[in-house]
């Protein structure tokens, strides 16, 4: 069932564009969100990004709002040996290498950082905070691990997703292993645990 959702969804979000009303709207959102996010967890040094494929949504204009904070930004690298991803550091104008999976990726050589803040893209998502990923559940490993790490050292630990409003959809079926989301940010409003 997911992977017919999947196909769905890819399909759908390749068609949608947002106008400038509605753009600027998305960006107020995101930093709206963000600001709520420092207000709870005020010493975040750390956030963990993605380099935007296939029509989505964009986290890299926010990477002034982190540096004016003296926030360390970070991008996910796959590793298909062990099936996993981490997050290492990487700034704005550094190069990046394409990986296995089509994603955009610092080089491994850099430092692995373990963001306290997470921006998640996805291909759809429900009003319960459920998300749909690309089916490899790099995110969902990912999240589970950094909340236990953060949970140790009695830290909040928080996730941020992006999508379009048109992304979603009534349920996403979910199963023991996915990670429900903290916060969802579209162009139209933003959805989380405390909504």
């Amino acid at each position: 069932m997911k992977n017919n959702l999947r196909i769905i969804a890819k399909r759908k979000r390749k068609l949608i564009s947002l106008d400038t009303e509605d753009k600027n709207t998305f960006l107020k959102n995101i930093n709206s969100c963000l600001n709520s996010v420092f207000s709870i967890e005020n010493a975040v040094k750390e956030v963990g990004l993605y380099y935007p494929i296939f029509n989505e949504i964009s986290p890299l204009v926010f990477i002034k709002y982190f540096k004016d904070n003296n926030i360390t930004t970070a991008l996910p690298v796959v590793d298909s040996n062990s099936n996993s991803m981490v997050f290492k550091k990487w700034f704005k104008k550094e190069k990046l290498q394409k990986s296995h999976i089509g994603s955009y990726e610092p080089l491994r050589t850099k430092k692995t950082i373990f963001p306290q803040v997470i921006v998640v893209p996805m291909l759809m998502f429900d009003r319960k905070l459920n998300r749909l990923g690309y089916g490899a559940g790099y995110y969902d490993k990912l999240i589970s691990t950094l909340k236990r790490y953060f949970d140790k050292k009695q830290k909040n630990f928080i996730t941020i997703g992006l999508a379009y409003s048109e992304q979603e959809t009534k349920s996403i079926p979910y199963e023991s292993h996915d990670q429900k989301l903290d916060f969802i940010v579209t162009e139209k409003e933003i959805l989380s645990k405390v909504n």
